[in-house]
């Protein structure tokens, strides 16, 4: 429609200055100029990170945006010390050689105390929940006396409920098996007592019980795990899995790049649920990348004297202070790693500690990672969809690509724009090397915050070939390489990326239109 009109345009001109008698025109041809819209866009920050960096993008109430890397080791390899082996106590009672007349009642005979040694040295605990746990009992005579009814009555005096303080009593002949879940187990020196009392049960008839005869007795504990323990545990030591957190931005996205952060934040933080002195030695302790390492310094010192709470079931923390957070950070690790030691009660033969099923000991460590320096060849991308309307290249005599930014990011980009099709396949580049420098950085303050966004707009001729890969294409790529501002004396500023911080890009097309009409 746009065509016709100015065709009938031309028309009127031509007619207002020739006389139609004289002249029999057969056809006209105008060239007007005509500007076509052919893509645009908004670039932020995040468009530097690659899809897998960007999840760790936080932003500050003041919007400045940040990079946050965090990982927490759980330990419970000190808690492990403590559930005991399986333990198996074999006991006899003596009985007495006579022959037992008919007895309307039972008779307690004899009885003997067992001690059971939990066998967990060098601690010496006072007390221990029982989270889950069975006692196995059997017993037999010897010789074997088919005819004598019997009992024993065990007695756990040290086995008691939790709420009502009553110690475990089983009274039993044969075999049987008996849940310890849930009591409460009193412990001197890892060991507790049992009293076992043999029973001569009511009889009609007289029963002779020859000499050297005894009831044996075999006594189970089996899969005892403690819901916690209490007392000394002992001067130990346990090492701790390595682990690592991964900075990915340095491994992806800002690979090739070479920045300088200037308010990066690297620090641990210990928590402890162990009601124990305990002391962490880092054995390993650094950031890496390919080829190097740079260890890591603290404040205080490793090795670390960790607090430790005063009551069951409570936790304390230990902040510790990475020194040179500013090295690691800028040293550009693709990693950091920690392994170490755990050491409990360091030179202590008695003391009050706990500890519960679920206690651990967290070594959080983590690195925030503000966007706030100078950094250069960050490397950014972008696609735009192409729409040239009802336009055809045919209808084209010159053209040229005029590209237009509103820049309110501290960075200078050196641009290349890639010809596209549907599937994405690269036909052709835009620009040659010397034109490459399209976009100027916005002005910022001394503290590194946006004055002024900067608007840009350059022209690109454009040959034959440029206009038909042109309108071959379905996208334009965009590909830049950043930096960040410069002062007046070439010298690199520290700047802030904040997130509402844009580069809004249009790319449009100047034609010299050929319109023929008869």
């Amino acid at each position: 429609m746009r065509h016709r009109i100015l065709v009938f345009i031309g028309l009127l001109v031509l007619g207002s200055c020739i006389d139609s008698q004289d002249y029999n025109i057969d056809t006209v041809t105008i060239t007007p100029t005509m500007a076509f819209p052919l893509a645009g866009g908004e670039l932020s920050v995040t468009s530097i990170l690659s899809d897998k960096d960007t999840k760790f993008i936080k932003v500050y109430p003041d919007g400045l945006l940040y990079l946050q890397y965090a990982d927490t080791l759980y330990s419970s390899d000190i808690r492990k010390l403590f559930d005991p082996a399986d333990r198996v106590s074999n006991a006899s009672i003596n009985m007495p050689a006579a022959t037992i007349p008919p007895n309307a009642n039972d008779v307690r005979v004899d009885s003997i105390v067992q001690s059971i040694d939990l066998n967990l040295n060098p601690s010496k605990l006072t007390e221990m929940g029982i989270k889950s746990g069975t006692l196995n009992y059997s017993m037999s005579t010897s010789p074997v006396l088919p005819n004598l009814s019997y009992a024993v009555n065990m007695v756990l005096t040290d086995v008691v409920d939790p709420v009502t303080s009553v110690p475990m009593n089983i009274t039993a002949s044969g075999s049987g098996t008996k849940s310890l879940q849930n009591y409460k187990i009193k412990l001197t020196d890892n060991k507790f007592n049992i009293r076992l009392v043999f029973i001569l049960k009511k009889h009609s008839s007289s029963v002779a019980i020859p000499s050297n005869s005894k009831v044996n007795i075999q006594l189970s504990f089996v899969g005892l795990v403690s819901s916690y323990v209490k007392g000394f545990l002992g001067d130990r030591t346990v090492n701790l899995a390595p682990s690592s957190v991964d900075l990915t931005a340095f491994s992806s996205s800002l690979k090739k790049s070479t920045a300088v952060f200037v308010q990066p934040i690297v620090k641990l933080d210990i928590r402890s649920d162990y009601g124990v002195p305990s002391e962490l030695n880092f054995i390993n302790l650094q950031a890496t990348k390919t080829g190097a390492t740079l260890p890591m310094q603290l404040s205080p010192a490793n090795p670390i004297t960790l607090n430790y709470p005063a009551l069951i079931g409570n936790s304390a923390s230990t902040p510790i202070t990475v020194t040179n957070a500013n090295a690691l950070i800028n040293f550009l690790p693709t990693q950091m790693s920690y392994s170490g030691t755990v050491r409990i009660n360091k030179g202590l033969s008695s003391g009050n500690n706990f500890l519960s099923d679920n206690s651990k000991l967290r070594i959080a460590l983590s690195a925030e990672v503000p966007l706030y320096g100078h950094a250069a060849n960050m490397i950014m991308g972008d696609t735009l969809n192409i729409d040239f309307g009802n336009v055809s290249e045919s209808n084209i005599s010159t053209a040229s690509m005029k590209v237009t930014a509103l820049n309110q990011l501290p960075l200078d980009a050196y641009l290349q724009i890639f010809f596209a099709d549907k599937n994405y396949k690269i036909l052709d580049s835009l620009l040659s090397t010397n034109q490459t420098y399209l976009v100027k950085g916005s002005s910022v303050s001394g503290s590194g915050d946006l004055l002024t966004a900067t608007t840009t707009a350059s022209s690109v001729e454009l040959n034959t070939t440029k206009v038909n890969k042109l309108f071959s294409s379905s996208y334009l790529i965009v590909k830049s390489r950043l930096n960040t501002v410069k002062d007046a004396n070439g010298l690199a500023l520290n700047v802030k990326f904040k997130s509402d911080y844009k580069l809004k890009l249009n790319v449009g097309l100047n034609a010299k239109m050929k319109l023929t009409t008869k």
